[in-house]
Formats: C-alpha cells, sequence, structure tokens
C-alpha cells in the first residue's frame, strides 16, 4: 500500500477520533468559535502525528493504519463530561513488519512528535502574525501549547509512549529531543 492510500475503515476512524478529540478539548465551553480552534489546533496535531508515524513505517516497507480506539474514546468522554478531566486515548497507527530494527522503530517513533514541534512552530508563527485578540491568533496560541505538549507527553520514556522506543534505539537522540520537551511538558502541567 502506498504511503498515501487510506482504506474507508481507516478514513472512518481517522473522522471519528479527531471529532471526539476536538468535542473534548473543547467541553464545557462548547460553541462553533471553539469548536473551530480545537478542531484546528488539537485535530491537526493528533492527525499529522499519526499520519508521520504511518508513513514512515510505510517507507520502512511495514505495512500500517490508523486505528481508533473506541472504548478510549468513550472513556474519554465520559471522563469529560461527567468528572471534567481531559483523558484522550483515541486509538494508535497500527504497524506490521516481519522484523522492525531499533532504529527503524525509534524514528517512526520520534516522527509523530517531530511532527507536533513543526506544528507548533507553525502556529507560533500564526500566532504573532496575528491580531492579538482574534479567531487566527487565538488558533495559532492553542495550536501552539497542545502541539508542543503532545510531543512533551509522546516523549515520556516510558512504555507505550513514543519516547521508550527512541530512547531503546538511541539514548542521545531522545536526550536532545525529549528532556526539553518533558521539561515544557512538566512546566505546563504545574505553572
Amino acid at each position: 500500500m502506498g504511503s498515501y492510500k487510506f482504506s474507508e475503515k481507516e478514513i472512518i476512524d481517522l473522522t471519528v477520533s479527531v471529532l471526539a478529540i476536538a468535542f473534548i478539548f473543547s467541553y464545557p465551553n462548547l460553541s462553533p468559535t471553539i469548536f473551530l480552534i480545537s478542531l484546528i489546533a488539537v485535530g491537526s496535531g493528533f492527525i499529522f502525528h499519526e499520519l508521520m508515524h504511518r508513513t514512515v513505517a510505510r517507507r520502512y516497507g511495514a505495512w500500517s493504519e490508523f486505528r481508533a480506539w473506541y472504548e478510549g474514546l468513550l472513556i474519554a468522554l465520559i471522563l469529560k463530561i461527567f468528572l471534567g478531566f481531559t483523558f484522550i486515548a483515541p486509538g494508535a497507527v497500527y504497524i506490521y513488519k516481519d522484523y522492525l530494527t531499533a532504529e527503524e522503530n525509534g524514528k517512526i517513533a520520534l516522527a509523530g512528535p517531530l511532527t507536533n514541534v513543526a506544528l507548533a512552530f507553525i502556529f507560533f508563527i500564526l500566532m504573532l502574525i496575528s491580531p492579538p485578540i482574534s479567531l487566527l491568533y487565538s488558533i495559532g496560541s492553542y495550536g501552539f501549547y497542545i502541539n508542543l505538549f503532545l510531543a512533551g507527553f509522546n516523549m515520556l520514556p516510558i512504555p507505550p509512549f513514543d519516547g521508550e522506543k527512541v530512547l531503546r534505539w538511541n539514548p542521545l537522540i531522545w536526550a536532545i529531543f525529549g528532556i526539553p520537551l518533558i521539561c515544557y511538558l512538566i512546566y505546563m502541567m504545574f505553572w
């Protein structure tokens, strides 16, 4: 399967996951504007992160497709609506190849968080060039924050996160990318 071809199941799973994530991040302040900001900022971060894993895996000759975890999405919705707690486990890119080296697996894993860093930079530029009280500024600001948060969270060096696979492949690469992102994550969670 080519790097850019999608199965019907994958398209449905990605669409449901993105809409659920946008709802979760905009609840309880649901309005068309808040939902749009969430859909663009969080949805793009999630979808490009997963698609980059998929694309790199396919470049290494592996079968790979995103699959939603509907139970995880339901748990996330229940936690948000009834407890106000945000927990996201929308699914993952499933990868199959007879054998992936630690380097291949590490590079596949690193591709997602690096995509979030690139998106954060794009959202930061959008924020800089937009008037402070505007829809574009809000999208840029939220997109910057959430993409760095997603990158840091995914670089945690514990299974099943991407950071564990990167650390197993190359501790120096993990340290270069993981430590600053995790420091940002900790800063954002506690300050």
